[in-house]
């Protein structure tokens, strides 16, 4: 009998070791928060999604850097670090088409929101960026609204640019030819259209993203009474 008992204590151990390792990743312990949006060998783009007052368990998060882009406006939410030593922060509230730059770190945490509405934001998490990166910390306010036709390199490293373009109706709004691949955010509805090809043109929302190879050329169009308003992401040759 005690060795019958042992054998079921190391067997509920090992059971409970398994769902703590299943429970690290997010995209499998926590699928209604954060969804996979994009993966390819440059980027990943997670969907994260925090209801009003939802607690979100423990779980990692990778260590590349990576680009916060929010694309609601929410009050504050809290991270509880489980790390040696632990801690707590509190991110304040963020705006639609605000933006954070992190240089990346190993994370373990679990996600408070302390406010009554959801929090809405992409991670973009540069894969080949090293983690000893030259990106330094940063944080890309919104644009103040009325919106204004403008396009402005906000954020410039070595590894990245992220750049802010905003068309009101009835202004040609295209994307210059880039020699790197770039990740396009929208923040409002809009017609994306690739190398001309009008009759493929895509339809795109707040928080969607598209990816655009290197050398082809891109036009918007706004799809609504609104500006066209997005981030463009480029990323550039890893020597």
């Amino acid at each position: 009998m005690p060795s019958f008992t042992k054998l079921v204590l190391l067997s509920l151990a090992i059971g409970a070791s398994a769902c703590t390792a299943i429970a690290q990743d997010p995209l499998a312990a926590f699928p209604k928060n954060y969804r996979l949006a994009l993966d390819n060998d440059p980027v990943s783009v997670i969907r994260v999604h925090y209801g009003a007052h939802e607690r979100i368990g423990v779980h990692d998060h990778s260590k590349f850097p990576t680009i916060y882009v929010y694309f609601s406006d929410s009050g504050s939410v809290l991270f509880e670090h489980d790390e040696k030593p632990p801690f707590r922060l509190t991110r304040p509230p963020t705006t639609i088409g605000a933006f954070r730059v992190s240089p990346g770190r190993i994370e373990r945490h679990a996600v408070t929101n302390l406010s009554d509405t959801s929090s809405d934001f992409l991670r973009v998490e540069l894969k080949q960026a090293p983690l000893n990166s030259s990106l330094k910390p940063f944080r890309g306010k919104a644009p103040e609204s009325p919106l204004r036709n403008s396009r402005a390199i906000e954020y410039r490293a070595p590894e990245v640019d992220v750049q802010r373009i905003i068309c009101e109706q009835g202004t040609p709004c295209h994307m210059a030819v880039s020699v790197s691949p770039s990740l396009l955010i929208a923040f409002s509805p809009l017609k994306i259209v690739e190398n001309d090809a009008a009759e493929r043109g895509e339809l795109m929302k707040n928080g969607d993203v598209r990816w655009v190879l290197d050398s082809h050329t891109v036009s918007m169009v706004a799809a609504s009474d609104t500006p066209v308003h997005l981030l463009l992401i480029t990323l550039k040759a890893q020597q």
